[in-house]
């Protein structure tokens, strides 16, 4: 089926406000994992980057590293009524990859899985610049009337 909306793990929302209390730091050293066409996102039930789908189908080539780079400069700010994570453009110089989407986790807490970004279709560089520019809204927005 592959890749057809961005979305947040419903999951890692629910253990984040229930007894698990995961403890996520929204802003404290995210990554951001690459990923091709082959992977079905299911924002229901998955958790993790390193476990299904997430497990296979990662980008690979020159200027990519598995796991991804970090998104720099991350932030949480309230903004009208939302809750807003925001970080710089994410951009990988001198890069040869090929990507559909983008898996943003948490190494320091298993590798919990926050959202998964899609790009709308495969792009690829060649020996050039893959930019993400992130909305002027942010990463993401949680309501909070």
């Amino acid at each position: 089926m592959g890749w057809t909306a961005s979305g947040m793990m419903r999951t890692t929302q629910l253990g984040q406000w229930n007894s698990s209390a995961l403890g996520l730091d929204l802003t404290a050293s995210p990554k951001l994992a690459f990923f091709g066409s082959s992977v079905t996102p299911n924002f229901a039930t998955d958790t993790a980057y390193g476990t299904s789908p997430w497990n296979s189908g990662e980008a690979s080539g020159a200027g990519y590293t598995a796991g991804g780079p970090s998104p720099a400069n991350v932030t949480l700010t309230i903004v009208s009524s939302q809750l807003v994570l925001d970080a710089d453009n994410t951009q990988l110089t001198n890069s040869t990859i090929t990507a559909e989407g983008a898996l943003w986790y948490y190494p320091a807490k298993s590798n919990r899985a926050l959202l998964a970004v899609w790009f709308g279709a495969a792009k690829t560089t060649q020996d050039g610049t893959f930019l993400i520019t992130w909305a002027s809204g942010g990463v993401a927005a949680f309501t909070i009337p």
